[in-house]
């Protein structure tokens, strides 16, 4: 029994140091990406193609997440700004087609804050999805997010389509609620496949980054071996950091 008190304490002691390394490192990504304060899908707005609102799908004000609605991350100068989100991006749909683009499905514009990508879908509603500037959205996740709102908008195309009628308007506030909790869901799953694959990058960069100081350092001594060591450690850390910079945002 001794022994396997022993055994259990060993196994703990080389377990919990390397998870909260790991807990580190998720941190640092998270807050560096702005995670912490900015979700990474901030929220959806459903409109026609005359750029009318139908539904926004959004954290509350008092949520729990200290996440915030979709006007907390916009300019501050208009209130209304939310409002003429759909009739601007309708507009460019318009342009696009007196210019000759042809079957526009889709298009993104991305800031240093956050980035807004837009669908048009069954030929007449447009899905505006605002996300922070740092999200990435994988194929899976893209088709996840535009399938959910593609199926309400089939299934209740009639409500949509006659947003101003009483039952209709009851019922896109019933979907809103039901989207606040599945936007919530979206973006714990986003977060956590984000971690994940941050660390699997860490660790595949770190295994390549035991051959790469190797070979800097040994490099930098036979090209410049009249130079002082401590230059040449100097020079080496800067450019193995460097390297190291560069293929995270490669890989």
């Amino acid at each position: 029994m001794n022994k396997l008190k022993q055994h259990n304490k060993i196994k703990r002691s080389n377990f919990e140091p390397t998870k909260i390394i790991e807990q580190q490192i998720c941190d640092i990504a998270f807050k560096t990406c702005n995670f912490d304060s900015t979700p990474p899908i901030i929220g959806l707005i459903i409109s026609n193609l005359d750029g009318y609102s139908l539904m926004v799908i959004e954290y509350g004000e008092n949520n729990e997440s200290n996440y915030g609605p979709i006007k907390s991350y916009l300019s501050r100068d208009d209130e209304n700004l939310l409002e003429l989100i759909p009739m601007y991006f309708s507009s460019l749909k318009a342009i696009a087609s007196q210019i000759n683009i042809q079957n526009l499905s889709h298009f993104e514009i991305d800031g240093s804050n956050i980035k807004v990508q837009i669908y048009f879908l069954l030929d007449k509603f447009m899905v505006i999805a605002l996300l922070n500037s740092n999200t990435e959205l994988n194929s899976k996740e893209k088709r996840s997010l535009i399938d959910k709102i593609k199926e309400n908008l089939m299934k209740y195309q009639f409500e949509f389509q006659n947003f101003n009628a009483t039952g209709s308007r009851k019922l896109l506030r019933v979907l809103e609620r039901e989207g606040t909790a599945w936007l919530k869901k979206m973006n714990r799953n986003y977060i956590l496949n984000f971690k994940n694959r941050y660390l699997r990058k860490h660790d595949l960069i770190e295994d390549m980054m035991v051959n790469i100081n190797t070979v800097v350092h040994y490099e930098l001594e036979e090209y410049l071996e009249k130079l002082p060591p401590e230059f040449i450690n100097d020079l080496s850390k800067e450019l193995i950091n460097k390297i190291q910079d560069t293929l995270f945002k490669l890989i």
